[in-house]
């Protein structure tokens, strides 16, 4: 008698192992977003220092804070694969030059990936007359293949042509009163031209949209899921729930904005 008990308590356990690995990874995590620009260290009030932003990167690391990539969101979200106990994505707008020459070292010395939007016609042409122009520049062609090659930086696509006011748009966003099958084909043929030579040139395909300006819009989600990306950037404060099995929580990420006078530290203490 006391055998068969052993052995039903041996099936019990093998039966009830699986449940417990299962419920390992938690139903959903809060993920806040750092927006980051420039790292020249003055001009636009977007625009901190190489020191501000280690700062940061110390501050992260001493309150158990380890970036993630927007990658590994949607591997959370799509596959229920791990994040970190207290995860964080830095993200830098518009592929400044210095987010290279200053950002890449400084994620290399703490261990913490970053996330980097490339605006393509900037690209384009600071790749045709490269320079070091530490509040200017863009990034070229060759660097974004460098950083992507590091394992610690993610791009995204920022729009190949649209990050400007012009003609009646505002960024990326539907004009009021404009077709939305003509919006369609503005938008496609814009993100997908920088999709496809990020692919060509750079041997990688973002899986992330940043809004310019934050300026979002219902036709744009639609059109942007059904063109592949599986996450959007907003400008808009707040901190998300990442769900798993839920792809929609990818869509529309809020993003605290970092300025000089806004560190992680004062953006992190009431999350």
């Amino acid at each position: 008698m006391r055998k068969i008990c052993i052995c039903f308590a041996i099936i019990g356990l093998l039966l009830c192992t699986p449940i417990l690995e299962a419920q390992a990874v938690p139903e959903n995590v809060q993920v806040p977003v750092i927006m980051y620009h420039s790292l020249a260290g003055a001009g636009a009030n977007t625009s901190i220092s190489g020191a501000e932003f280690e700062a940061d990167l110390q501050y992260l690391q001493e309150m158990g804070y380890q970036s993630v990539t927007l990658a590994d969101l949607a591997g959370f979200v799509h596959h229920g694969t791990d994040l970190p106990e207290r995860p964080v994505v830095l993200t830098f707008d518009d592929g400044y030059w210095n987010n290279y020459s200053v950002g890449l070292p400084l994620a290399q010395k703490y261990s913490m990936p970053i996330v980097i939007s490339v605006i393509g016609k900037d690209t384009e042409i600071w790749s045709e007359i490269p320079s070091t122009d530490l509040q200017h520049g863009h990034v070229t062609w060759d660097q974004i293949r460098e950083m992507a090659a590091s394992g610690l930086v993610e791009i995204a696509n920022h729009t190949w042509d649209l990050h400007k006011h012009a003609d009646g748009r505002k960024g990326a966003a539907i004009r009021p009163g404009e077709d939305a099958a003509d919006y369609r084909m503005v938008l496609q043929e814009d993100a997908g031209k920088l999709q496809r030579l990020l692919t060509e040139r750079c041997g990688v395909m973002p899986i992330a949209f940043v809004y310019p300006f934050g300026r979002m819009c219902d036709e744009a989600e639609a059109i942007l899921g059904e063109m592949g990306f599986l996450a959007t950037l907003s400008c808009r404060d707040g901190v998300n729930a990442i769900v798993r099995g839920d792809g929609a929580c990818l869509f529309g990420l809020r993003r605290f904005e970092r300025t000089p006078g806004r560190g992680a530290q004062g953006i992190l203490e009431g999350v």
